[in-house]
Formats: C-alpha cells, structure tokens, sequence
C-alpha cells in the first residue's frame, strides 16, 4: 500500500512552521515529517543571498536545481520510516512543484527544465494544503523575522503565494486555508484535514 502523503505549502510568512509544530503537538510519532528541501541546503552551506552574493534568478535557479533531487530523495527515506514505525501519513514540508513558484516560466517552464512530470506529481500526494501568506491578508504585518533564510520583500511574498497556489491547483484535494480566521484557524482546519486523512 503507497504511503499518504499530505504537502503544507503556502508563499513566506504563511505559518507553516507553526502549523508544523502544532501537529507533531496534536499527533506526535502517528505522523512522519518531512523537512523542507530548501532549508537544509541553505542552512548546511548552500551559499544564500548577503553581502557576498545578491540574489538574482541564475541563484534561484541553482538552488531549484538541488532542491528537487533533494525533495524526492527525502520523500523515499521517509517512506522507509513511516514503514517501519507504522506511521498514518507522511507530512511534507513543501513538495515537488512547490519549485514551480521559483521559476520565472513558472510550472510549465519548471516542468521542461526539471523533466518534471505534472499529471505522476500531482498523483504523489494525497492531499495538498495552501497556508495564505500573511503577506497578502495583513500586508502591513509581514515581515521576515523568524526566518533567517526568508529574501523576500512584501511584494515577491504575495508573487510567491500566488504562484505556488497556482502549481498546485489542479490537484484533486487542494485546500485553501484562508489566513483571516488567524494561526489559531488555520491550526484548527489543517487538524481537521489530517484527522480525515488518517482515518
């Protein structure tokens, strides 16, 4: 039997890291996490935007290109865990066309460039769920604190969210969670998705 995989996504500042934590709080080893790809390369010497380097689209591009074998090649050995540990759902912090939002031909273009096939991608998951950015819904409170890896300005921000919403739309069980309810809501709507996919 394949593994359900559930994708939390949303552009920057749309409180995956807290919704994250909120279901290993509400479900503990039940679950199998999955970190997100780009974040262990930033944070183990992937070379970031700073003072030495600005960010340009040839950087995305670099970090899209490592991120995406990354991704699958943790989607695999997380498989392997939740296996052994009996685990009900395996939750992945972004997924594979999560890339798309990255790339300036957006999915079309990240489909040609990656050989990504978009109808088995969609298929890899069971369910996807699209945290709203703060960045669109209280654009006077984003910001990038709390996340040293976090570029974007308050208009790439709503770019992104748009974007990402946009590679993902066509799957069968994507779920918006509107940001207006605030993190309490949306910690509430993304509990109550995963209760019904692990039953």
């Amino acid at each position: 039997m394949n593994m359900k995989k559930l994708v939390i996504t949303g552009g920057p500042c749309a409180g995956k890291t807290t919704v994250l934590a909120a279901l290993r709080e509400e479900f503990g080893t039940t679950l199998v996490y999955v970190p997100e790809a780009a974040t262990m390369l930033l944070d183990s010497g992937f070379p970031a935007p700073g003072p030495d380097l600005e960010w340009s689209r040839a950087w995305q591009e670099a970090l899209q290109s490592a991120v995406l074998p990354l991704q699958r090649s943790l989607e695999s050995a997380y498989t392997l865990v939740a296996r052994q540990t009996k685990a009900s759902l395996m939750v992945c912090d972004r997924g594979v066309l999560d890339g798309a939002a990255y790339i300036e031909g957006g999915l079309e273009e990240f489909c040609q460039r990656f050989r990504v096939e978009f109808g088995a991608e969609l298929h890899r998951y069971s369910a996807v769920i699209h945290l709203e950015s703060l960045a669109v819904i209280e654009p006077e409170r984003y910001g990038k604190t709390g996340n040293r890896n976090r570029f974007e300005s308050m208009e790439e921000a709503q770019q992104l969210d748009a974007r990402t919403r946009a590679a993902w739309a066509k799957h069968q069980r994507h779920i918006l969670v509107g940001g207006k309810r605030g993190i309490e809501g949306k910690i509430a709507e993304v509990i109550g998705v995963v209760k019904a996919l692990v039953q």
